[in-house]
């Protein structure tokens, strides 16, 4: 389901917002279903057609043509066209929500909307749904405010105030049980060379024994400061960087260490040995055998009172508790869901077909993949480099990655 594609940096809707292109997009004018408050375009329902479709391709690996595939014993594309109508009731369900809820954007949020879906237009669904009678406002309702409404619908269950709000104790438990906060810098275990038959053309190769034992000796000089208190990880990072001209790696991060955020950022043996530290101690590492990983454990009580006062971590951590809930009781509700009256026309009109491409011989049938995830370098000579930034995007995620 498309629901099962929220994250919490999705319901967080701290959405990357650039300068952004003119979302040029065709016209559809009339309407696709409604209830008795809501009525939503024609473009509404095309648009979830792409995203079932999608789906279905998904569903369907190692099938050349979707005309031929089967899912739940049904043919891909009636499959296709039947689960379109499921996700645009989502779309009802959530503004039923929002109503009865009442819950609204504010100026800023509606401007943000607007601008999301222009980004996302133009920098990836301007080529799968142009042309396509999908409009401006159609794109901008189904595929950003959608966004914005799950993180109001979710907050206003959740949050304070909630029908099934989370208090603050359940809350500062759960962080101090499960997140971490630790400071680190690393050293890199191989050096660059530039090529003899061009000074632009380098190449990396490790450390002789010889180096990475220099290396070692350094990095244990910084460990025995910080361990005496006469030093700290950052300061350790700055006089590392100075004696060898590098840029100064230090960073922090406050994170669950189980999280896909982490388990994706950083090397399997560095997660390993926090998870096993005390608060307060510091280790010299040798991680992937790439790097020399000098990182100091901090007491987590220490962050507790900043972490639940800024909105976007204490959204992660009422995601984390009740993510998964949420979802399955969206889900349910959405099939459902009996509110809707269809136009028998435009869904007569409009297919999954829309969206088909003939297999041939040199090429698959596979159309774009229909979200953009935030990407986390898995490589393990860029891990601890990316640790920091990989984990802040968890909740700075693009819009393109809420479906």
């Amino acid at each position: 389901m498309k629901l099962k594609k929220f994250t919490a940096g999705v319901l967080a809707c701290a959405l990357v917002i650039g300068g952004a292109a003119g979302c040029t997009v065709g016209g559809d004018d009339s309407w696709c279903a409604k209830n008795s408050t809501t009525t939503l375009p024609t473009g509404v329902y095309i648009y979830e057609l792409y995203n079932a479709y999608s789906e279905a391709q998904s569903k369907t690996t190692g099938t050349a043509d979707m005309k031929k595939a089967k899912i739940e014993n049904k043919d891909a594309m009636t499959w296709a066209n039947d689960r379109a109508k499921e996700l645009t009731n989502e779309v009802l369900l959530l503004k039923d929500k929002m109503k009865a809820m009442n819950l609204s954007f504010s100026a800023e949020e509606n401007s943000a909307i607007k601008q999301t879906a222009d980004n996302a237009w133009a920098q990836q669904f301007s080529s799968v749904l142009k042309g396509k009678n999908v409009s401006e406002s159609s794109f901008r309702l189904a595929y950003a405010e959608y966004a914005y409404m799950l993180r109001k619908v979710f907050q206003g269950t959740y949050g304070n105030g909630g029908s099934k709000a989370i208090p603050d104790s359940e809350l500062k438990s759960y962080f101090e049980k499960n997140y971490s906060d630790i400071d680190f810098t690393y050293a890199p275990l191989t050096k660059t060379a530039s090529s003899a038959s061009s000074t632009s053309s380098a190449s990396s190769t490790p450390l002789t024994d010889k180096e990475k034992a220099a290396l070692k000796k350094e990095m244990d000089g910084y460990l025995t400061k910080i361990q005496k208190g006469t030093m700290t990880v950052k300061e350790a990072s700055a006089a590392y960087a100075k004696a060898h001209s590098a840029t100064d790696s230090y960073q922090n991060l406050t994170e669950d260490m189980s999280s896909t955020t982490v388990t994706s950022s950083l090397p399997a043996d560095m997660v390993k040995a926090v998870k096993e530290m005390k608060a307060g101690e510091t280790r010299l590492l040798e991680v992937s055998s790439y790097y020399y990983v000098l990182v100091t454990k901090n007491d987590i009580t220490k962050k507790t009172t900043e972490y639940l006062k800024n909105d976007s971590d204490r959204f992660k951590l009422l995601y984390a508790q009740k993510g998964d809930q949420f979802i399955k009781d969206m889900g349910n509700e959405v099939k459902s869901y009996k509110g809707a009256t269809w136009n028998d026309k435009v869904t007569k009109q409009f297919t999954s077909d829309l969206f088909y491409t003939a297999p041939t011989s040199s090429a698959s049938s596979a159309v774009p993949s229909k979200t953009a995830s935030t990407a986390s370098s898995s490589a393990a000579s860029s891990a601890a480099s990316s640790a920091a930034s990989s984990a802040a995007a968890s909740s700075t995620v693009s819009a393109s990655s809420k479906k």
